[in-house]
Parts: C-alpha cells; structure tokens; sequence
C-alpha cells in the first residue's frame, strides 16, 4: 500500500478565533479532520470559485475550512458553517503580491468606499507616490481608492477592503508617523526570519500564519488562548521580546495591544539567555495581586519547570512586606480601608488633632497627607514645613502649616505604636537596606506590568532591585523593562519616570496593533478621552489612543433600565440568547462586572433570583474557563483580563462614575484626579469584551451612558 503523502498546512489565526465560536464537538471535529488533512488522507474537498480560486474541505456536523492552495503549501483561511462558505469565498482574495511576495488576505466590495470628506479637502495621501504605496504592499486594485481617503476615519471605513499589515502602516501614517520610519520598521520586519516564514514560492506573515508541523502543537494553539498569542506574536511585539535593550526600557500601547502577552515572552526571553547564571533571578511583579495571580499562571503555560525556577511572580507590595520580614523589619504595612484597622483607628486618632478654627474639611488633611506628607517622607514639623505643595488647590501660610503638622504626627505615632507603615515608607526602608546589602541589585532583571499605576516610591524601589546597565560596556541583558498604558491609570497620580532615577529615553516603545476588540468596542471606549490629553509618564503628553484595531463586530449596545431588577431581567435575556445555537458562547466566555463591591453583592443576589448561574472570579487564584458559571467581578478585579462578552452594569447617575460622600469637599485638582481614575476604569472595563459589549443601568444614567 502506498504512503500517504502529508501535506504542508499553515493556518491562519481567523481560523482559530471561528473555531472558539463553535460547540465543543464542533471543535473536536474541526481537531481531527484537519489533523487527518495534513497527515494526507482523503478528505472531502472540492474547488470553489470566488474572489479567488479555493478549496473547500467539508467536515462532518456541517462545517468547513476554506483553503488556498500556493505551490504545495495549503493555507487554511476560513472555518464556518457550510451555507456561509461560498459568501466568504465572494468576498475575500486571497492572492500573493507580485512586489512584496507576500500572501494578502482582504475583502472585495461591489462598490468601493469613497470619502465622506468635504470636496476641498486635501487627499491624506497626496504626499505619496504611487511606488511608495505599492513598495508597502498596496494591492493595485485599491490605488485609486486610497488616493480618495480624505481622513482617518475614510481609512477605517476601507478596513476591510485592505490586508491587515498594509491597513497598519496606513493608520499610523495618518496619525503622524514619518513615512521613512513606516518604511523603514517594514523593512526590518520583512529582513526578521522570525516574523516572516519564507515557504519557497511566498512570504508568510509569522503574525497571521502559522505552518503547523505536529498534532500536538495543533492542539495546544487551539486549546490555549496564551498560546495563539505565542505563536502569532506580531512582528512589532517580537521585536521588543528579543531586543538586546542597553538600559530601562518602556511599552506602552492601548488595550488590547499585548502589553503584557509582550512583558510575559520577555521573562521567557530573558531566563533562557545563554549567559543565564544559576544564580541569576528575574522578578515578574505587578501592581494588584489579582494580575500577579494571572501573570504566574500564564507564565506556567509558555515556561518550562527549570524556567520558572528562574522567576519570581508578587505583586510588589507582597514582594516589599516579605523582603523587610527577611530583612529584621518585622513592620506590618497597612493601608486605607484594610481589614485589620489599624490605619483606619490611626486616622481617627489624628482627626481628633485637627484644628477646626482653620476651616479646612476632614478630606482636605486626608489629601495632604496622601499627596504631600507621605511622598515627600515628612517625618517632621520642619520636613512639613520645607514640603513641595505644587498642584494643591490651598495655599498655606507658615504659621497653618505648624498649626496642621500635629495631625499627621498624631497619625505616624499611632502607627508606630502599632508596629505599622505605610506603603511608602516601608518602599523607603527597603531602598536604603537595598543600597547598602545589594548595591549591585538583588534581581538580574525585573520585569514589571501595570506600571502607571505605580507610585514614586515603589518606582524608585523597582530601580533599586536591578541593576542600571545603561553605563556598561560590555552589557548583560536585564535591567528593567516596564509595561503599562496611561489610559489605564486608576490607582495613581502622573508621575515622570525619569523623576524617580529610570532613564528610558531612547528605550521607549508603543504597541499599536489592537488584536483584542473590535474596533466598535474601541472606538466606545476611548469616548471618554475625546479631546482630553493623557500624559506619556514622562513628563509630556501621550499620543491620542487610537491604533489600529483590525477586528469588526457589533456595535456596543446600550440599555437604560428603571431599576435594578429590569436591568438584570435583561440581562439574564441577552444572556440566554448568547448561549443559544449553534454559534453559542460558553458561560465562562461572558463576565458581569459593576463598580464596587457592594453592587457586585447585590447584583449576584439578584442574578441568582432569576436562575443565572454566576460565579465570582476570586482574587487569589485564576480564572478557571472549563469551571460553569457567568463570571461576575468588579471593575478593578477584572483589570488585565479579557472575555468575549461583557457587560457593564449599574452605570447608574452616582455608582458609575463613583462619586465619593466627600466629593465637594476636595479641591479641584483632587477631583479631577479622581474623575481620571474613573474615566480609566470605564475605559479598562470596556475593553475586557472581545466580541460584544453591553452598557447598562438601573435608574438614573450616569455620565459614562
């Protein structure tokens, strides 16, 4: 009997995202009859004639997979029902670039999008020359087109009707990139063997296509959702992964852009060096404990066992309290609101202190306390008196500034009676035993995500960890390499890194290809910085964040309920149309999430009141997908996660944006530091959902809805 001949199979990651949507033996289905496809069997396949000449391969249970055949290679496009084959076949080419050799993938229209812009508006692209365009990878059947674009929002209407790279370059030319840098990162991104897969007769792209060699690997792709993210690392993303960066370096990016899936793959990168001691230690730490606890599991996924001994994962606080444990300093740090009280009881002591004849509200001393004395270590009348007051709205003479200092020693007093400190000043103490034990560092390398949300001191700690190699020469890689995104700051104050004994300049770099959302749930997300400025945490403005999303889907839908109850019966509503037919999403594919803790308990009362099965994501251990149950969580639990399907609740006028009992009692600049933190943690929790987004309330709406 002859051999089967196997055949060579790359598949596209649009192939995976269909098969997510499908039913569980769908999935099991598509795994094998793909599996038979490449090992050689005989499979039912026909030709199909659309926009391009394909081949379709039927599965059983009604499915197929649409495959482009160039040379021996099969390119595995398309995975769907049977009826809707020969639609997308219509409507998507699938050809090779006769400039660029690389294999293009794009929707055809009947009638092309033409500009919406008024008729004396210049061409966005008039500058360019049409070899510039085609030397990109411009198809020469859109030329005409783009040379109508008038705006960004022209380009985002023709999306769809351009391939997924050249729509990128496009974008951040509009939004002010020199197009020599354009050029010149797809230049190297061509040259990088790592991000394009020379088949012999086309060019892959290595973030679009994956040539699958084994079944196992198959497996683990489509079973793995960290995993699809490994293997179709976008070239900008494996860049800064392998960099061999000469110092601190920065990413930042909008949501959805990788950040951290980048952060995680440089850990990797980093402990398997060849130059990696035994005694080397590379610390992975964040700013809540929830994403610590994701961040280790997913590191578990893409390391090996002697790669995780390498790495320690805490969230720094954790980190902090064990270090000055090990260290003799046996301090208990504790904060605002915690559960032992021991900060609380210390306020209370010290409110008793406060001078009332001066007229200043309870919430004024609680402000100056948090952004004056504790930054800046007061520990005395003098170190008070001496303090910078930059950006507070009161200014306070010499003699109120005597007057008020007894407050805050009150509060230090009855700390330390207490055996207790504050985050900042146990960040403090550990720098200075740092400098003196570890001068060199006690870390080869930290890697750190969250990092807006990081406070001066714990900056100036995360320095002291590592050492600066910015100055060495000859250089081992580590150092720092810092991940966050402005826009998602919703526990700190701008603060310029630079300030705080990081150098990044000339070692920053922004995501900007947004693999998460669709570019609706983008664009509803990003409305409430429309015309507002966010800093770059550095000192200076950040870009606008817009990027390009290559994803379309539905529009955000938006309910205004008179209560609470109606908004959750609609909810249950949508809910059980979603996990209907054969296209269903899974319980575990939808998460609930509301403001606060207290609206989290009431809504789960109430869900359960009407039959829906929910399940809090706890904040100890990770999100378990094959565990039943619509994930409820708050808006900061659910920062660093992602699910197909969310819905934001309670929006109601007062809950969401949170509006404190104290609000009028804070200056202007405090209030608008905590209007900035909610507009991130709306803009966070919108950009959780991958497919659909649903905004509600129960009552009065919010000025989010």
């Amino acid at each position: 009997m002859a051999q089967q001949k196997m055949r060579r199979l790359a598949v596209g990651r649009e192939v995976f995202s269909e098969v997510a949507l499908l039913s569980d033996k769908a999935r099991q289905t598509f795994y094998t009859e793909i599996t038979r496809f490449r090992m050689g069997s005989a499979v039912s396949m026909k030709t199909l004639t659309g926009a391009s000449v394909y081949e379709q391969v039927r599965l059983d249970g009604g499915i197929s997979i649409i495959m482009k055949r160039i040379g021996d290679l099969f390119l595995a496009l398309w995975a769907g029902p049977d009826p809707m084959a020969q639609e997308w076949a219509d409507t998507h080419l699938c050809e090779t670039n006769e400039r660029t050799r690389s294999v293009q993938v794009y929707e055809i229209a009947d009638t092309m999008t033409v500009s919406a812009g008024p008729l004396d508006q210049a061409p966005v692209f008039e500058a360019l020359s049409n070899d510039d365009l085609l030397d990109i990878g411009l198809p020469k059947d859109r030329l005409a087109n783009i040379r109508s674009v008038k705006s960004e929002d022209d380009l985002v209407r023709m999306q769809a009707q351009l391939p997924d790279r050249v729509y990128e370059m496009l974008t951040w030319y509009v939004q002010g990139e020199p197009w020599a840098k354009i050029v010149e990162a797809y230049k190297e991104d061509i040259a990088d063997k790592q991000a394009v897969v020379e088949t012999g007769d086309c060019l892959l792209d290595a973030g679009h296509f994956r040539i699958v060699e084994t079944d196992e690997e198959l497996r683990n792709i489509m079973d793995q959702p960290l995993a699809q993210w490994r293997v179709f690392l976008h070239p900008s993303q494996r860049k800064l992964v392998d960099r061999r960066w000469h110092g601190a370096a920065r990413i930042t990016g909008g949501a959805g852009t990788g950040k951290t899936v980048v952060a995680l793959h440089r850990a990797k990168h980093l402990v398997e060096l060849p130059d990696w001691l035994s005694t080397d230690r590379l610390l992975f730490t964040t700013f809540t404990k929830n994403l610590a606890v994701d961040v280790e599991a997913q590191l578990r996924m893409i390391c090996s066992r002697e790669d995780m001994k390498r790495i320690t994962v805490l969230n720094l606080d954790a980190w902090l309290a064990t270090f000055l444990s090990q260290n003799g300093q046996g301090h208990r740090i504790v904060y605002p609101g915690g559960s032992d009280g021991i900060y609380n009881a210390a306020w209370q002591s010290a409110i008793a202190k406060i001078p009332m004849h001066l007229g200043f509200p309870i919430a004024f001393y609680q402000d100056e306390w948090e952004q004056v004395v504790l930054p800046q270590h007061c520990h005395t009348a003098r170190d008070y008196l001496f303090a910078s007051r930059a950006g507070r709205g009161n200014a306070l003479t010499r003699a109120q500034r005597k007057e008020i200092w007894p407050v805050f020693e009150e509060l230090r007093i009855r700390l330390s009676l207490a055996n207790a400190v504050t985050p900042e000043d146990a960040a403090c103490e550990a720098i200075n035993i740092l400098q003196k034990s570890y001068p060199e560092g006690l870390f080869r390398a930290v890697v750190c995500d969250e990092i807006q949300d990081f406070k001066p001191d714990t900056l100036r700690l995360l320095r002291a960890l590592t050492r600066d190699i910015s100055k060495d020469e000859p250089f081992k890689e580590g150092d720092l390499f810092l991940v966050g995104d402005a826009h998602q700051r919703i526990y700190a104050k701008p603060v310029a890194f630079s300030s705080c004994g990081i150098e990044i300049r000339g070692r920053s770099s922004k995501l900007r290809v947004n693999y998460r959302t669709t570019d609706e749930i983008r664009v509803q997300a990003e409305q409430v910085y429309r015309n507002k400025t966010v800093d770059d945490m550095e000192g200076a403005e950040d870009e606008k964040t817009g990027y390009a999303s290559l994803r379309h889907g539905r529009k955000p839908i938006v309910k205004i309920c008179s209560g609470v109850d109606e908004e959750c019966r609609w909810i249950c509503g949508e809910i059980n149309t979603l996990t209907s037919g054969d296209r269903a999403y899974h319980s575990s594919d939808i998460c609930i999430t509301v403001r606060t803790n207290e609206m989290l308990a009431r809504y789960e009362e109430i869900l359960r009141g009407h039959g829906l099965e929910v399940r809090r994501i706890s904040r100890d251990i990770p999100d378990d997908p094959e565990l039943p149950g619509i994930r409820l969580s708050t808006m900061h639990r659910i920062k660093g996660l992602e699910y197909k399907v969310v819905f934001v609740a309670g929006m109601n006028e007062g809950e969401f944006p949170h509006a404190p009992r104290d609000l009028q009692d804070r200056d202007a600049a405090t209030r608008r530091l905590l209007l900035r933190a909610e507009e991130a943690l709306y803009y966070v929790a919108c950009t959780r959902a991958v497919d659909v987004l649903f905004l509600s309330c129960g009552g009065n709406p919010g000025a989010f809805i």
